[in-house]
């Protein structure tokens, strides 16, 4: 009796050439980057285990689908809440409009799990290369994503899509910029809305590690107690506001780590019976439509959230079409945008 041989996949590869896959992809895609030495025991790694069939795809015709897809694993209701990933995704809509391709969306379903948004679209493969939006699950969803051989680009850092290609702002330097502001206008005290305690992504702890360092310069101790958590949500940050509040020694400034938390903070302020800015002072993260129009008008950091989109989708079509991809880490800047909450 035969028994049949499960098909080396490119994590099968990397494990055997002790290496990440994303180098096994620069080998096989004949990309700069990887030492001769590496090179020779990813080959020697490819041989030994017969991985051929993505090898020999390089040589075929390769069938084009002209859809990409994009995986964001959060629920549709969440996502459709969130003006920042709307404006990423008009970035992503009008490149690949601009190469005639479609967009299939791929989000986390009626179970929440993030991972499902991953396992959903792999399953399909009716796509040409997807782009991933950084979330706590995308480690995992980015080696199920590799493990099929789909070039992809993470919109976030590297460590949370597992991706060599990535597209983000300076979320550390926007949110140094954020804080020196704060203590420019006389603020010791200064209260942080948090993202979620568990499953956190590096763009919060980007932020997070910008506030404390600013706060380190000027000699002043980072307190746990002014700083709380969030899930993003307008209601997540009215809550955590609160919480501020209610301290025997509370804050006289509050830097919530997205617009939708700052603008719930401003609610909870107003609710105890404080002005903003004149008892706290109020600052956001991504200048969403409605920073500008709130009242007070938002202080808050601006990340170019569309082109983030636009630059992630081009360096996709880069990678399907083969083409030589000249920067794999795009770091976007990120500019503080000061208004009446500070």
């Amino acid at each position: 009796m035969v028994t049949s041989k499960k098909r080396a996949t490119i994590k099968d590869v990397a494990a055997l050439a002790g290496v990440s896959y994303q180098t096994v992809s620069r080998v096989i895609n004949n990309q700069p980057g990887v030492t001769d030495s590496t090179r020779g025991r990813v080959e020697q790694a490819i041989e030994s285990l017969g991985y051929r069939p993505s090898l020999a795809a390089r040589s075929l015709p390769r069938r084009r689908f002209f859809i990409i897809g994009l995986i964001i694993p959060y629920t549709a209701d969440y996502l459709f809440r969130d003006p920042h990933l709307l404006a990423q995704i008009s970035g992503i809509d009008a490149e690949a409009n601009a190469h005639g391709y479609n967009v299939l969306l791929s989000t986390a379903g009626d179970s929440g799990s993030g991972l499902e948004a991953y396992e959903r679209f792999v399953r399909n493969q009716f796509a040409d290369g997807a782009l991933v939006i950084e979330t706590a699950s995308g480690k995992a969803g980015g080696e199920l994503l590799a493990g099929q051989d789909y070039p992809f680009v993470g919109l976030g850092y590297g460590e949370a899509t597992s991706s060599p290609y990535t597209v983000h702002a300076n979320d550390r330097e926007g949110a140094r910029r954020a804080v020196r502001h704060l203590l420019e206008q006389g603020h010791r005290r200064i209260g942080l809305i948090n993202g979620p305690l568990t499953g956190a992504v590096v763009a919060s702890e980007e932020r997070l590690a910008g506030y404390r360092q600013v706060l380190a310069e000027a000699d002043i101790p980072f307190e746990p107690a002014l700083m709380v958590y969030g899930d993003y949500t307008r209601a997540s940050g009215q809550a955590a506001a609160r919480q501020l509040l209610a301290q025997p020694n509370p804050p006289t400034a509050i830097f919530a780590l997205n617009d939708r938390m700052a603008i719930g903070a401003i609610h909870a302020i107003r609710a105890a019976g404080l002005r903003v800015p004149e008892d706290v002072a109020v600052v956001g993260f991504d200048d969403i439509p409605i920073a500008a129009d709130f009242d007070p008008p938002l202080t808050t950091v601006r990340q170019p959230s569309k082109e983030v989109g636009r630059m992630a989708a081009r360096m996709l079509f880069q990678l399907i079409n083969g083409e030589a991809v000249t920067t794999a880490k795009v770091v976007l800047p990120a500019e503080l945008i000061i208004r009446q909450s500070t």
